[in-house]
Parts: structure tokens; C-alpha cells; sequence
């Protein structure tokens, strides 16, 4: 029987995870709502996606710390499932056919659980780890970034997403959203520099909605993320029937969101379990990952994920406990009852350098720094998995910084060979 993950001791430090799950919630808005349209689904997905799922992983996850919810690799990989069928993203087809893509991830999730696939993590090391969450980052802050100037954010990797900034910047760099969306990034991170305990990121969520609602910056083009009517998910039935009829498109695609979020969640858990030095349950982990795919299929949501920026905050705000997910899941589902109202005005350039900067907080360079000096052999091994990653994708980042890693190995082993030869 799997135990619940909340303890008897996290009652101790329940104040402060309360006030990280609030946090989490308020920085799930933007990012869960830009994240829901990559896949091609309404924005009102992306919250419904931050709710139920959340408060599942953190029953069932045994990490004290990592944040779950829709995030950006999977929501690009479904998005470009519809694409590769022709299906236009927010239309009624997109809507029937994303929870099915959804439902399809947790099955081969259910699969890697009980065939064990976590047991592949003990050949990955931090260095990889390191390099591999890094790349992850960068990847993710340069889809984004077209967004700071007033473009739409890009899909794929670092070649196709350079071309696709220099594009949206062509067809027209807005001057004050960029200026909104670098001031926000550079706002956040000199506070967390200087006072790392002022939760920066609601504040400047909330005095963007001010500026909107007070000078009325859409006037000048800023653009501001659309409004959500009020009201709480509602359960449905995913149409399996679609698979039969669409097999080449969806099994082996969604097997591929599958291992991303079993790689990119399980590595990026052990990588925080590391820097605090917390015991988690590998097994246990990938069936959270299960249930909360499920639970996101049931509402009509696009695969989750686990969350590197997110994490990266509420470690920020030295998170001790799930307390965190039970209290963000209710957040939000005060937020869909009676918030939506103020999402209208929120400004997307604040936003995406709200997540620029939670992203920026999640990067692994000072690792790299230190093997450097250490073992120069580990610091390669980090940057073969962070640009692997960047140039290649997440799994090809896993599996060359792997390799990388196993090669010194078997060089060893043929040097032992040859002198008892």
C-alpha cells in the first residue's frame, strides 16, 4: 500500500508551506494558461490542469518538494501531435482529441510503473542531472521569449526556436512589452538577490493587473491573456474510440510525452532530493505521474508534468512539505470560483518574465563550475547532456549524457583487459 506523503511532522512547518502553495498557485495562472494553448487547448484547461492533478501528486509523491502541474514540454509535444494531423489548436476537434492524447500518456505511464522503468535513473548522474535540467531551462526561456515583445511563443528545439524569435521579432518588436517583461525578470531576480524572502513574483503579477486596470496599457498594444468564465471543471469521458481510427498518429507519439515526463520529472525530483537530501521513492514517483495524467484526462486536460520553474520557486520560499500542492490545488479552485475576473488584466509580457525568471533560478551552471575545477572529465559529461538537450531534445539529451557517462567506464575496462593480457 503506497502511504500518503504528508506527515505527522509536516504539521510543524504547515504555515510556511501554506504560503508557498498560495504562491504557486498565483504563478500556476500564467504559466498553466500559456502552457494550455501551446497544446492547443482554451486557456481555462491550463487551470483546471493546475487543479485536481496537483492535489493527486501530492498525496501520492514522495518527494517533500517538486511541484507538479502542465508545463511546457508536453503541452509543446501534444500541440505538435494536433499539427502533424492538421488539427487546428482551440477547436472543438483539438478540445476531443487532446484528452485522449492525455489519457494514452497515463496508460504508458501505468506501464513503466510496473515494468519498473525508474530503475534506469540509478545510470544517470548529476552531472547529467545538472546538465539536463539546465538545458531544459534554456530551451524553455527561449520558447518564450518571443512573448516579452508582443510575439507568440516557439516549439522545438534551439535552432528552430532562434529562427522563430528573429521572425516574431520581425513582423513587429512591441517596445513596451518588452520593456514590461525585462523590467519584470530583472525586478525579481535583484529582490531575490537582495532579499530573497519578498515573494516577488505574485506582487508584480498583481501591480501588472493594476497597470491595466488603471492606465489601461492594451491601449498602447500590450497584450493581456483573455478572460475565463467562472466555474469549476467538469469530468468527461476521453473518446477512445479516436485512437482505433487515428493509431500511427497517437500510440507512439504519446509514448514519447510519456518518457519525457518520466526523464525530464524523475531527474529533475532527484536533482532536488540531492540538494536537500531527501529520500524518495523512484516507483512511487512514476505512479504519481500515472494518477495525475489520469485525473488531467478526466477533465479534458493536456499531459502534466512536473514543474522545474515552479519547483524552483517554491524551493525559493523553502518549501518543506506536499502541504504545498494540497494548498495550491485549493487556491485554485477558489480562483475558478470567484478570481477569474482579474485574469483579463494581467499583461502576458509580466508573465513570461515572471517564468523567465523562475527559470533563470532553476539553472545549473555553478555545478558546472565547481566539477571544473574538481574533474574536468564531469564537466564535460554536463555540458554534452545541456546542449544535447538543447540541440537534440530532452530524450537525446538523457541518452547521450548517459552514454557520455558510461564511456570512461568501458574504456577503463578495456585498459584492465589489455594488462592482464
Amino acid at each position: 500500500m503506497t502511504k500518503i506523503s504528508i506527515r505527522k511532522q509536516d504539521i510543524k512547518t504547515a504555515g510556511g508551506d501554506i504560503l508557498v502553495g498560495i504562491i504557486i498557485a498565483l504563478v500556476s495562472i500564467p504559466i498553466s494558461m500559456g502552457y494550455s494553448q501551446v497544446a492547443g487547448l482554451p486557456v481555462e484547461y491550463g487551470l483546471y490542469g493546475s487543479l485536481l492533478p496537483i492535489v493527486f501528486f501530492g498525496f501520492l509523491t514522495s518527494s517533500p518538494r517538486f511541484v507538479f502541474g502542465v508545463d511546457a514540454a508536453p503541452a509543446a509535444l501534444a500541440g505538435g501531435i494536433l499539427a502533424s494531423m492538421g488539427i487546428a489548436g482551440e477547436s472543438e476537434e483539438a478540445i476531443r482529441i487532446v484528452p485522449v492524447i492525455t489519457l494514452l500518456v497515463a496508460l504508458w505511464l501505468f506501464l513503466f510503473y510496473i515494468v519498473k522503468a525508474d530503475r534506469l535513473l540509478k545510470f544517470i548522474s548529476q552531472p547529467v542531472m545538472g546538465g539536463f535540467i539546465t538545458g531544459i531551462g534554456v530551451t524553455i526561456i527561449c520558447m518564450q521569449i518571443p512573448k516579452l515583445f508582443g510575439g507568440s511563443p516557439g516549439t522545438g528545439e534551439i535552432a528552430e526556436l532562434l529562427v522563430h524569435m528573429v521572425t516574431e521579432a520581425m513582423k513587429g518588436f512591441h517596445g513596451l512589452s518588452f520593456l514590461l517583461g525585462v523590467g519584470t525578470v530583472a525586478l525579481i531576480l535583484i529582490v531575490k538577490k537582495i532579499s530573497p524572502g519578498i515573494p516577488m513574483q505574485p506582487i508584480v503579477m498583481f501591480a501588472g493587473a493594476a497597470l491595466t486596470y488603471f492606465f489601461h496599457i492594451d491601449r498602447y498594444g500590450v497584450k493581456l491573456l483573455p478572460s475565463v468564465e467562472p466555474g469549476l471543471p467538469k469530468p468527461i469521458l476521453p473518446e477512445v474510440g479516436l485512437i482505433f481510427g487515428n493509431l500511427t498518429d497517437l500510440v507512439m507519439p504519446s509514448m514519447t510525452i510519456a518518457l519525457v515526463i518520466l526523464s525530464e520529472t524523475l531527474l529533475a525530483t532527484s536533482n532536488m532530493a540531492l540538494k536537500h537530501d531527501d529520500k524518495i521513492i523512484t516507483s512511487r514517483e512514476v505512479l504519481a505521474y500515472a494518477v495525475g495524467n489520469l485525473t488531467a484526462a478526466v477533465f479534458g486536460c493536456c499531459p502534466v508534468n512536473g514543474s522545474v520553474s515552479r519547483t524552483g520557486i517554491a524551493d525559493q520560499y523553502k518549501v518543506k512539505s506536499q502541504i504545498m500542492s494540497l494548498t495550491a490545488g485549493v487556491m485554485m479552485l477558489l480562483i475558478l470560483l470567484f478570481g477569474t475576473g482579474f485574469i483579463r488584466y494581467l499583461p502576458v509580457p509580466v508573465l513570461t518574465g515572471i517564468v523567465i525568471s523562475a527559470l533563470i533560478g532553476t539553472f545549473e551552471f555553478g555545478l558546472a563550475k565547481r566539477l571544473k575545477t574538481i574533474d574536468r572529465e564531469e564537466y564535460l559529461i554536463f555540458y554534452a547532456a545541456f546542449f544535447s538537450v538543447l540541440i537534440l531534445g530532452t530524450i537525446y539529451g538523457v541518452l547521450i549524457g548517459a552514454l557520455e557517462q558510461l564511456y570512461p567506464n568501458v574504456a577503463q575496462i578495456h585498459q584492465i583487459g589489455r594488462a592482464h593480457v
